[in-house]
């Protein structure tokens, strides 16, 4: 085994745990997103899902900028808001703008990585 730093991923078996993060989110959203497009309840998790991946894509962001494929993103946003169309109704008022708003921005920033 090859030391090559003092960083937590500086050796030949932890350098890629950033990319294996990545490519679980990512696989969960796209689970996430093939459930989403025929639910009709007002809970969803895809929003917290692409929140991690975010966070995620902020610490490795040359993977994350590899591994993010921006038409992908443009048909989770797309499944999100006909899921939002469908069933934003019947989300409490008090909460509807707010949890549109969350999507916008979380989309919105989505959009900043990939190709």
């Amino acid at each position: 085994m090859k030391i090559f730093s003092t960083e937590p991923s500086g050796n030949e078996v932890a350098e890629y745990v950033g990319t294996d993060y990545l490519k679980f989110s990512i696989k969960t959203i796209e689970e996430t997103v093939e459930w989403l497009k025929g639910a009709k309840i007002i809970a969803q998790p895809l929003l917290a899902h692409i929140e991690m991946l975010l966070i995620i894509s902020k610490k490795y962001r040359v993977d994350a900028n590899l591994l993010i494929e921006k038409p992908r993103v443009q048909e989770w946003k797309s499944t999100f808001y006909d899921w939002f169309d469908r069933c934003g109704g019947e989300i409490p008022a008090k909460y509807r703008d707010g949890i549109k708003q969350s999507a916008d921005e979380l989309f919105a920033e989505l959009e900043t990585f990939g190709h």
